[in-house]
Order: C-alpha cells, then sequence, then structure tokens
C-alpha cells in the first residue's frame, strides 16, 4: 500500500458514508481508496469510524463491494471486528424494537400521539439497510398535555423511570424510562422528548416551535406500528439540528441519516427554506447542507438551495474554511478548538451572534476545564 500522504483515510470515510447501494462505479472506487490507505491510515480510519458511529454501515458497504466484485483490500481482522460489532448490534436493535413494540401500542391504546426521532424511526422508515444504522434507545417526541397519560401507559406496560437521568421533561412524565426484560440484566430505555435536547442558549438562538411539528405531523407507521411522523422538510431539519446543535456537525451517521432520507422521501425544499428562516436555524441547516453536498455532489440537493440557505456573515465564512467536508473525520465535538468555539457565535440574527461573541470568554473557561 501506498503511504497516506493525499488524505485518503477521509475520503474513504467520507465515500462510505455517501455510498448507494449496488453502485459499481461507486464501489470500485471505494476499493481503490481503500487500496491507498497506509497502515497508520486505516489505523486513524478505524478510529474515526468507531467515534462516528459507522461500523455497522462499513460492514455492510463492505459486502456490497464484495457482492459487485470489487472487495475491499482491508485486514482481515478489522473486517472480522466490523462484522461482530454488527451481529451486536442487531441484537441490540432487537431488543429495543420488542420494547418499542410494547410502548408504541400501550400509547397509541391511550390516545398518547407520539413522533418517534432519531436512529430507530430513521432505520425502519427510509433506510435501505436496515442494519446499517445503529441505535442505543427509542426517542419519543410527545405533547406536553399527554405527559401524565404517557406517564401511565408507561407505568402499566411494565417501563420503569429512570430518576438518575438528566431530567427535559416536567412531572409528572420522566425524561427516561426503561423496561428490563425478563431473567436477563438486559433492558431498553426510551427517551421522551416535548422539544430538541438543545443546550438552552440554543432556544434563544432559534425560533424553533414543538407545536409546529405537531401541525405539519401526519399518521405512519414504524414497523407495522402505529405512530406519528414529522413532514420530510420537518425531518430534514431537526436531524440536521440535531447533528449541528449536539454534536457541531461531528457525526457522519447523521449525514447518512439525510443522505438516506433525501433518496427515500419526496423533500419540498421550498418547505426546508421557509421553515428554516420561520425557526431561525439558517446558521446550522446551511452548513449542513454544505458539508452534504461537498461529500458527495450526486446527493440530490438543489444546488440553489444550498446558495440560498447559506448565511454569508463574516463568522459563518470563518466557520466553514476552519470546517471544509474534508475534516469532518477528525472533527470531535467536545473538543476544546478553535473550531467548536467558532460555533458558538453563529446565529441568524446580529443580536445571537453579538450574544455569541459576548460569551466567548465563559466558553474559553469552560473549554479549558470541561468542553
Amino acid at each position: 500500500m501506498r503511504a497516506d500522504i493525499d488524505g485518503y483515510a477521509d475520503r474513504f470515510l467520507l465515500a462510505v458514508v455517501a455510498y448507494p447501494f449496488g453502485d459499481e462505479r461507486k464501489a470500485g472506487q471505494l476499493a481503490e481508496l481503500a487500496d491507498n490507505l497506509s497502515p497508520a491510515g486505516i489505523i486513524r480510519m478505524a478510529e474515526n469510524a468507531t467515534y462516528h458511529e459507522l461500523i455497522p454501515l462499513l460492514h455492510i458497504v463492505a459486502g456490497d463491494c464484495a457482492q459487485l466484485g470489487y472487495p475491499l483490500p482491508l485486514p482481515g481482522r478489522m473486517l472480522e471486528k466490523w462484522s461482530q460489532v454488527y451481529e451486536r448490534e442487531l441484537v441490540r436493535s432487537a431488543v429495543i424494537h420488542h420494547g418499542a413494540q410494547k410502548a408504541l401500542s400501550a400509547l397509541e391504546d391511550a390516545g398518547v400521539r407520539t413522533i418517534p426521532l432519531k436512529g430507530s424511526y430513521l432505520t425502519s422508515r427510509f433506510y435501505q439497510k436496515g442494519g446499517a444504522r445503529s441505535y442505543r434507545d427509542l426517542d419519543l417526541l410527545v405533547e406536553k398535555g399527554s405527559l401524565q397519560a404517557l406517564n401511565n401507559a408507561l407505568l402499566g406496560a411494565g417501563f420503569q423511570p429512570h430518576p438518575g437521568r438528566p431530567s427535559f421533561v416536567p412531572a409528572p412524565a420522566y425524561t427516561v424510562y426503561f423496561l428490563p426484560m425478563e431473567d436477563s440484566d438486559v433492558m431498553m430505555e426510551i427517551d421522551i422528548h416535548i422539544g430538541m435536547h438543545w443546550p438552552k442558549e440554543y432556544f434563544q438562538k432559534t425560533s424553533f416551535r414543538s407545536e409546529d411539528i405537531w401541525a405539519e405531523a401526519a399518521r405512519d407507521n414504524m414497523d407495522d406500528l402505529p405512530v406519528w411522523a414529522m413532514s420530510p422538510a420537518h425531518l430534514v431539519i431537526t436531524t440536521f439540528l440535531d447533528c449541528a446543535v449536539n454534536h457541531r456537525y461531528a457525526r457522519l451517521i447523521k449525514f447518512r441519516d439525510i443522505i438516506e432520507v433525501i433518496r427515500a422521501a419526496e423533500v419540498d425544499w421550498d418547505e426546508v427554506e421557509s421553515w428554516s428562516d420561520r425557526w431561525g436555524v439558517r446558521s446550522f441547516v446551511g452548513p449542513g447542507l454544505k458539508l452534504l453536498s461537498e461529500m458527495d455532489p450526486g446527493v440530490p440537493i438543489p444546488p440553489q438551495v444550498v446558495s440560498s440557505l447559506l448565511p454569508s456573515y463574516p463568522m459563518m465564512r470563518l466557520f466553514l474554511n476552519v470546517l471544509p467536508a474534508t475534516a469532518l473525520p477528525d472533527h470531535r465535538g467536545r473538543s476544546f478548538s478553535l473550531l467548536n468555539l467558532l460555533f458558538f457565535m453563529l446565529g441568524d440574527t446580529l443580536g445571537e451572534r453579538a450574544r455569541g461573541l459576548a460569551y466567548l470568554p465563559y466558553h474559553m473557561f469552560r473549554g479549558r476545564r470541561k468542553f
């Protein structure tokens, strides 16, 4: 193998994130990138893949490339480890699915509207190959007025509250419920949302309202269980917001989430622009779209949408210069870095950008202690 002098490790991971299953040309390109990885590049790629929660996707992509006649020239021990992680995540998913059946059935019977969020719903509803996405719990968005009924329904279905977890949901409900498996130490968890689990400062930075989500929600199903679902436009926006606000774009699996949604659903891009305006979140959705289009220009995002949504104020330009798509594999959301400090100064209004600048000394102090 040749030395990894041209960023092959980063290019390989980005190509995996955007990889379309069954595409022989892309499989060949991926195999060529893998062949150029140096031993050090392979180690770095594996470490980054673990951080970005890409191992199950890598396992399935490797299998797809091999089936198309382009096996990835990677160490056998690494491929075997990916296979083991994949099998473990399948078991975890089965446990979560079992608990989800109990919870969603009980909540449906109680008349509690629920919108499944994040990995479990995206895998079930949009992923072409469900095992490509791991997840650790079931996230549910519920209406604040339904918390009493939700609490009663989950307790009646055998779930127990987890009072030791951070509280984002007011009484009588809890943020986290868990279902112990009989005669086992295994359990599954449900994470309850009545909005977005953000740091408080981002409720100031945006005009996001969960009531808007419910106003556009429609009936859907998740593994043949009745649920409610966001509109595709809201799903794209909130997934980008989760990626940006909670992870500062440092979770490549969430970019794969967006790709799967865009490929499977009819996204109304005018609605994406309109709601990004109303919620004041262009500064978080726009960069995500730009990074995604840099990863793979073939991802079906209209170019005019990216340019229209992306703000052009000086701090945004500086942020994007520091964080091109090629830097994402090595990016860490909780590291004390210039990139993460710049993120605090992003905002759709001049006032919020000024507030971020004023709070920069606080963020720097906090970062040196525990970012």
